[in-house]
């Protein structure tokens, strides 16, 4: 018996399953406006932080819009001043005052939209990780919203996906903790089960089981191959042994 992406092995006493690690999060960053790519920040194969900047888009004309707002906030907020003054000795009244704060107020508002459009052409990693793509260079084009720009991946801890025949599956319930043997290695790290369908396949009669790898034994890659075992009991978390 066979699911998409898993080998099953029955034997008198055990069933073996298997499945490749692959990163706990893989995200496309997309830009949220068309525009060409003014700088070109992070490489692949780069370890980012959370917040730090990729790819920037062209934003001058947006920053000249910042400059010039600055300084008309800077001429209205002085001029509210000098009318605060003025109304307390009675040579300015309440009207020019409050028309003199609502031109402050609208300042203020145009010169957060400018810096917020600048941040929407500011494309950041929202995780810690790896970049694995940057499809851009400078000077190329992102011709539409939405368009993918970069991935980041999160490769630590490790994620794995079964598909369990159901009666197996249901054996298991998130929090569980499972040893998966990794043959390549060779070793046997211990999994928590994170996620179990509560759906399964009409046709093979499968359900997804998605478990997190411990890395306390060191990191693996993506990509790895690594054996579920049922049918008898599971073997201690040993990093150095079959």
């Amino acid at each position: 018996m066979a699911a998409a992406g898993v080998t099953l092995t029955l034997s008198a006493r055990a069933a073996e399953f298997t499945s490749y690690t692959e990163p706990s999060r893989n995200i496309e960053i997309s830009s949220p406006e068309p525009g060409v790519v003014q700088e070109v920040i992070a490489k692949e194969g780069q370890m980012v932080k959370a917040g730090d900047v990729l790819v920037k888009l062209d934003a001058r004309v947006i920053e000249r819009e910042v400059d010039i707002a600055r300084a008309e906030l800077k001429y209205k907020e002085s001029r509210l001043e000098k009318l605060q003054k003025l109304q307390d000795k009675k040579f300015a009244s309440s009207n020019e005052v409050e028309r003199a704060q609502n031109d402050v107020d609208i300042t203020k508002l145009k010169l957060s939209r400018a810096e917020a459009l600048i941040d929407r052409l500011t494309l950041k990693s929202p995780i810690d990780g790896i970049v694995t793509e940057i499809r851009f260079d400078v000077s190329e084009s992102v011709t539409g919203a939405n368009s993918h720009v970069a991935t980041v991946v999160q490769l630590s801890p490790m994620r794995v996906q079964f598909n369990l025949p159901t009666e197996e599956a249901r054996k298991l319930k998130a929090g569980d903790s499972v040893a998966l043997r990794f043959p390549d290695i060779p070793a046997t790290r211990q999994a928590k089960v994170e996620f179990v369908s509560p759906v399964s396949t009409a046709v093979v009669n499968t359900v997804r089981v998605t478990m997190v790898v411990s890395d306390d034994d060191g990191p693996l890659t993506a990509g790895m191959k690594c054996v579920y075992e049922t049918g008898g009991a599971s073997p201690p978390a040993d990093s150095g042994k079959n």
